[in-house]
């Protein structure tokens, strides 16, 4: 069957509407007037595609302002930004500006609060001596200039803050200004906060000459009469009467250092009598000074410094010096006793003095301990420790000496020898003003040569200082102190030990007999001798004298092992064990009398336990090998 044709759509069909550009084209295209279709629908395109590239153009228009208007809107966040940053960092400028104007006003203030200094103010003079170049600021400048000098010359150990006046090194003299600068400003705040003392005084002409008169608070003021050709000595005959008024103790020591010793002991005393509580401790102390370096009289030296022992002002420095004063006098028991006083002080003396110097103290005392009790290695390296400090009274060469005296003691020669190695000179003589002036026991030379048996030499070393100590002592009274106590003795033992028995005897008989070391030596020249009763005597007699001190239990255990009392050396030896543990010498004798009852294990041990504090004596570890041989 032939298909059926599909009717052709009528011209005037109606058209479904469409709102798209597309259906309108398509509908025209099925108009049977193609040709004017095609043509409106080609211009309707074309309207429509303007119409997009203006819609397009408006967009991208759009973009472009709101991309110029986001970027505007970033620039003003960044500038606004900048800006607080800005005002914040000069608000905080503003703030640290007004800080820093506020703690430096009370920085100045609190200076100012804390001047104690002295200021000295232009004198009043006349006109026509002022006219002549004598103005009022010359004078205070000659007078500021000695008030310098007399402090400079009267540094001393004790603390600036412990005076009761203290200028420290504030002296100033004040030129009047016009205008307020800043220097008048800082003047000012001192005068209305500060307490420092003001000097005025005045230059007036007289008949003869002048007359200078220096005002320091309500003393009245002495005037000084002379030529106008000695300015210079009435300046400072005004300047030491104002020391002497608001500076008293240093006064003193001027007086002193100077050879006026008549004043410096009125001075002295009178501030010890009559002076304010916090310097009365002070005083004695000094007063005791003066009593042993100007009349070499260490017995009122004793009473005075005794009377400052237990001041807080004055500290560790009290029982310091009284430790000295038994090392010079040969008082070895007082020298535990003081000693441990001037460890007790230590924690008060903190806040009194530097602390270099109680470092070197901290050191010091230990060590006249550890020496007494006869653990001279340890000993030995705090004195060195002590020499590293701060240099006090010649410490630097003083405590090395003494490092190496105690390793020659602990029979370590060679030791001894590399602890004066840097010390140039180093020999005995030449140590001798810093050993003897630091009062310490120090003699390495000596003790080298006895811990090597060379008895001719330490005689010819000792004979050497005692020919030096002979020709100072005349101007240094404590030289004439020491010689008895110290040199000399040693002196009388190598003496004995190198045969001269007489000489030895009749040079210990000139050494006090309070004195433990000449004591002793008196026990050892008998003992040499081999008179016995004498040696059990004096030997007995050092026992009394320092009780706490194993040295001559020690020596009296030898003296009786060398006449065959082997359990009266044993007993000897257990004491001094006891006082010194760590003091190998009556170990050693101990182990050596047990020896000689063969019981040679007993002595073993007390060898091994005397190289632990002698390691490097060579008599000891001979006498162990022996004992280990023998077992």
């Amino acid at each position: 069957m032939a298909e059926q044709e599909e009717p052709a759509a009528s011209a005037t069909e109606p058209i479904a509407a469409d709102t798209g550009a597309s259906a309108v084209a398509v509908a025209l295209s099925r108009s049977s007037h193609a040709e004017e279709v095609d043509a409106e629908a080609a211009a309707f395109l074309r309207d429509q595609r303007k119409l997009v590239n203006l819609q397009i153009g408006n967009l991208e228009e759009d973009r472009a302002l709101q991309h110029r208007h986001l970027a505007l809107q970033h620039r003003h966040l960044v500038l606004r930004h900048f800006g607080d940053r800005l005002r914040i960092g000069l608000q905080l400028l503003a703030i640290a500006a007004g800080l820093f104007v506020v703690v430096g006003l009370g920085t100045m203030v609190w200076q100012a609060h804390e001047d104690h200094g002295l200021v000295v103010e232009a004198f009043s003079v006349p006109p026509n001596l002022a006219g002549d170049g004598l103005t009022g600021e010359v004078v205070a400048a000659r007078l500021l200039d000695k008030l310098n000098a007399l402090q400079a010359a009267t540094a001393s150990e004790r603390p600036a803050d412990t005076y009761q006046n203290n200028w420290g090194s504030d002296i100033k003299l004040q030129i009047p200004q016009t205008g307020l600068t800043f220097g008048e400003f800082e003047g000012l705040l001192r005068e209305k906060f500060g307490h420092a003392s003001h000097l005025t005084g005045e230059v007036l002409r007289t008949p003869s000459g002048i007359a200078i008169t220096a005002r320091l608070g309500g003393a009245s003021p002495p005037t000084f009469y002379g030529a106008e050709a000695d300015i210079d000595s009435l300046a400072q005959k005004a300047a030491e009467a104002i020391y002497r008024t608001s500076q008293p103790y240093r006064y003193a020591q001027f007086l002193e250092q100077n050879g006026r010793l008549p004043e410096a002991f009125g001075v002295i005393a009178d501030i010890a009598a009559h002076g304010p509580e916090t310097e009365r401790g002070w005083a004695y102390f000094l007063w005791g000074v003066f009593d042993l370096n100007g009349n070499g009289d260490a017995i009122n030296a004793r009473k005075n410094i005794l009377k400052s022992l237990n001041d807080p002002n004055v500290g560790m420095m009290a029982p310091a010096f009284l430790t000295n004063l038994d090392v010079w006098a040969g008082h070895e028991e007082e020298i535990l006793y003081d000693s441990k006083l001037g460890m007790r002080d230590i924690e008060i003396s903190k806040k009194i003095y530097t602390s270099g110097s109680v470092i070197n103290a901290r050191l010091t005392f230990p060590a006249y301990v550890d020496h007494e009790h006869g653990d001279f290695a340890a000993a030995a390296g705090e004195w060195a420790a002590g020499g590293r400090t701060a240099d006090y009274y010649g410490s630097r060469r003083a405590n090395p000496a003494m490092a190496a005296t105690d390793l020659a003691l602990a029979h370590d020669p060679e030791a001894a020898r590399s602890a004066i190695a840097a010390l140039e000179p180093n020999d005995d003589v030449s140590l001798l003003p810093a050993i003897a002036s630091y009062a310490e026991f120090a003699l390495p030379g000596y003790q080298i040569a006895v811990s090597r048996q060379d008895w001719p030499a330490a005689l010819a070393d000792a004979r050497a200082c005692d020919a030096w100590l002979e020709a100072q002592k005349p101007t240094q009274k404590l030289l004439g102190l020491v010689q008895p106590t110290w040199v000399r003795p040693l002196e009388a033992i190598a003496m004995a030990r190198t045969g001269d028995l007489a000489g030895a005897e009749a040079l210990i008989g000139t050494t006090p007999l309070d004195c433990y070391l000449c004591v002793r030596v008196r026990g050892q020249i008998a003992a040499t001798k081999h008179d016995w009763p004498t040696a059990e005597r004096w030997f007995a007699a050092a026992a009394r004298e320092a009780p706490s001190i194993p040295l001559a239990f020690s020596e009296w255990g030898d003296e009786r092992l060398a006449r065959g009392d082997l359990a009266g050396a044993i007993a000897e030896y257990q004491i001094a064990h006891r006082k010194g543990p760590h003091f190998a010498d009556p170990l050693k004798g101990w182990g050596d009398a047990l020896t000689r009852r063969q019981q040679w294990s007993e002595a073993l041990a007390k060898y091994d336990e005397a190289l632990k504090y002698a390691p490097a004596w060579p008599e000891l570890r001979q006498a162990r090998d022996t004992a280990a041989r023998l077992i």
